[in-house]
């Protein structure tokens, strides 16, 4: 396969924003060009990553409509949808155009405009990714599965309720520093663990937003990156790892482990011939809090039942030997699902040039993860990328 850089990448704020669809792509693809250097350059190939914009806006065809907004006809576009690993699948689209050679230059971007419709509704709208005929026809949300893994997980391993309560915490503490994040303001384990409860054990701060936003990448072959001029500023995409599982949760041989990720993770490490051990930063699913500590433990970041101890003894902070979710992840940066694949490698990619907010910024890594859940832990990507 022929090697593929990130060139470039710009991403919007998230959150409520007034902004419709069409101009949050446009604003993050134009930074993504700009930051890349190939505005004026041919595309090959768009790859736009969303959800449902369609119920969510009432916008569709959004892959020709971003073509046209950009100016980039008559480049290919295609729209790519997995649920909430969209961006992700949209990524994996776009490098392996380029990795066997179809294309030299190829824009993924992902968006999602959620804020013009009822929590409620959202909340129905995102639920359709969910197993109707085992899940939700018996009332189940993607909230109540959340919950049901956590009281699960706590059984298993002996986590408690205000050990669960510093994943927010920290995610919040992160976000309060991150000028793009839906959620700026730090937050105290005392006011997770009383907060309203959502679906036993989780109270409403375990839960991530429903936010607005788009990111974007320009993707490029090594002979493209050499034309438009970088020397080396670029970030590798060293592997690329995608599995499913069962759809619905009861068909599934764990509570505390999503196999689907597992495989991803597995497959993406071999592509990139490295171990966990090799990770320097890492980006991870956290939609809900119980799922960052489960993440941790399916990429094989930490062994089983010892995440919170990890996150306890500072491991993931910053300035933490493994630093996770430096943004705020989706708790705190906010989860426009469609768009959330492509900001995990927005965030990867300007921490691995070394230019990511000074407060969050690691120290000098070399290697970023990205993990991005589709479904309910039934379709995800995970991928490595380092610094040129």
């Amino acid at each position: 396969m022929k090697p593929v850089h990130v060139i470039g990448a710009g991403m919007t704020k998230f959150g409520v924003l007034e902004e419709g669809i069409l101009e949050l792509v446009q604003s993050a693809s134009l930074q993504a060009l700009d930051s890349s250097g190939s505005r004026g350059e041919s595309f090959d190939h768009i790859f736009v990553a969303t959800q449902n914009p369609d119920e969510f806006t009432g916008v569709g065809h959004l892959s020709t409509l971003t073509a046209d907004r950009l100016g980039l006809v008559p480049a290919g576009a295609t729209r790519v949808e997995t649920g909430p690993s969209s961006g992700s699948s949209a990524f994996e689209a776009g490098y392996a155009m380029i990795a066997s050679g179809m294309a030299d230059l190829v824009l993924v971007v992902g968006v999602e405009k959620m804020s013009e419709v009822e929590r409620g509704t959202a909340s129905k709208i995102l639920a359709k990714m969910m197993s109707n005929e085992n899940e939700t026809k018996y009332g189940a949300t993607p909230t109540a599965l959340a919950a049901m893994i956590a009281r699960r997980y706590m059984h298993e391993y002996g986590l408690t309720r205000d050990e669960l309560s510093l994943i927010p915490v920290k995610a919040h503490r992160n976000g309060a520093k991150n000028p793009l994040a839906h959620f700026q303001k730090e937050i105290t384990v005392d006011k997770v663990s009383n907060g309203r409860v959502v679906a036993d054990p989780l109270t409403l701060f375990d839960c991530c937003p429903t936010s607005d936003g788009a990111a974007a990448l320009v993707l490029a072959s090594e002979d493209k990156t050499k034309q438009i001029g970088l020397a080396d500023e670029y970030v590798k995409v060293l592997g690329v790892g995608h599995a499913t599982d069962f759809h619905a949760v009861q068909h599934r041989l764990s509570m505390t482990s999503m196999n689907a990720t597992v495989v991803a993770a597995q497959r993406a490490f071999k592509m990139a011939k490295l171990t966990p051990k090799h990770v320097d930063v890492c980006e991870l699913h956290d939609a809900f809090s119980i799922l960052e500590l489960i993440d941790m433990e399916d990429v094989g970041l930490v062994e089983r039942g010892q995440a919170i101890a990890a996150v306890k003894d500072g491991v993931t902070a910053v300035d933490g030997d493994l630093p996770i979710n430096t943004t705020g992840g989706l708790k705190a940066r906010g989860h426009p699902t469609g768009g959330t694949g492509v900001a995990q490698i927005y965030d990867i990619y300007t921490q691995l040039m070394g230019i990511a907010p000074s407060a969050l910024q690691v120290d000098t890594p070399q290697i970023g993860l990205t993990h991005n859940i589709g479904g309910f832990g039934n379709n995800m990507v995970v991928a490595l990328f380092g610094r040129n």
